[in-house]
């Protein structure tokens, strides 16, 4: 299965009475391929976690909606292709976690601590499936041995009582049990430290050769994204700056934003020097920024001339390689 965004265009509303709002995502249109991972990188505030939750028509009421393009899963051939934005409500219910599913930022918010965790993950599974609760036991157990978490002593445990990378491996659990077709995992290492980290992003490389999940990864991390990622979304301002493969634009980014990412992370860029001041991008992401009627980098570029006064289209660079960019 195969996940297709076409033409997204997600609104956030600064004043809902008034409808005055931005798009936090505008336009964006990419495809994630059966067994692929593709990042999307970008600076906090950028609209990649806004993003994520659009994927799962998860966007908050009132404060932002989605208000054109499509979000289809789809089968290797074409044949079954589902339309998220299309469903109602009580459709949702049943593609949220066996079509799509989602491992959230902060499991210290997104796992409910008066619930063992054992029974988290059976929720979710009978919400889906048919079955004695007992099987659903078993499955749970399962997925908590797949994440290296000892199921049978853990099952009963609080989120409390389990340490912060415990807590994001029955995350993933979770979002595994029922085997989506799509992942979408939005910064599942922020909280954790290096060795865990490591270990979270084997477990979803894992999910990925052995059940074949397509992963939407979202990150502020470049060095990250080159550890797993097949492709690379350079994600500024609620749109697609630069999309290519993951090797080629940390070894050659052709837009001025991902030169600037790739130069403030040590070791990353081919410019770096050890014992030299980091480089750090200039000024700041700001709400006009996704208001302007030119290049949305404007404010910060260093290769800025009066052609980015207006809007920039995608442009092609080469074969599956594409920036937003007039000056390369």
């Amino acid at each position: 299965m195969s996940l297709i965004i076409d033409d997204l265009t997600v609104k956030l509303y600064t004043d809902f009475k008034k409808k005055e709002f931005f798009n936090v995502a505008d336009s964006v249109s990419f495809s994630v391929q059966n067994g692929e991972i593709i990042a999307v990188v970008g600076e906090s505030g950028s609209g990649k976690s806004f993003l994520g939750l659009s994927l799962m028509r998860l966007n908050p009421p009132y404060i932002s909606e989605i208000s054109s393009g499509s979000i289809s899963i789809s089968d290797s051939g074409g044949f079954e292709k589902v339309d998220i934005v299309k469903l109602k409500e009580n459709q949702l219910s049943g593609v949220r976690g066996r079509l799509i599913s989602m491992i959230f930022q902060d499991p210290n918010v997104s796992l409910n601590p008066v619930i063992k965790v054992g029974d988290q993950i059976i929720e979710a599974i009978l919400a889906h499936k048919k079955m004695k609760k007992k099987d659903a036991c078993d499955i749970a157990i399962h997925y908590l041995e797949l994440m290296r978490i000892d199921g049978k002593a853990r099952f009963n445990s609080y989120p409390h009582e389990l340490s912060g990378g415990m807590r994001q491996r029955v995350m993933i659990a979770m979002a595994m049990v029922l085997e989506p077709a799509v992942l979408v995992a939005d910064e599942p290492t922020t909280a954790l430290d290096v060795k865990t980290s490591l270990q979270v992003l084997a477990l979803i490389e894992k999910m990925r050769f052995e059940k074949n999940v397509s992963v939407l990864f979202i990150t502020h991390d470049l060095s990250i994204a080159r550890n797993i990622s097949d492709k690379t979304i350079v994600f500024y301002a609620g749109q697609i700056m630069e999309y290519g493969l993951t090797e080629d634009i940390i070894n050659n980014p052709a837009h001025p934003y991902s030169i600037s990412l790739t130069k403030s992370v040590p070791g990353l860029s081919k410019d770096y020097a050890p014992r030299e001041r980091l480089f750090v991008i200039p000024g700041s992401l700001s709400q006009s920024d996704f208001k302007s009627g030119k290049c949305r980098f404007y404010s910060r570029c260093f290769k800025k001339t009066e052609r980015c006064l207006n809007e920039i289209p995608l442009l092609k660079l080469g074969s599956g390689r594409f920036a937003r960019c007039v000056n390369i």
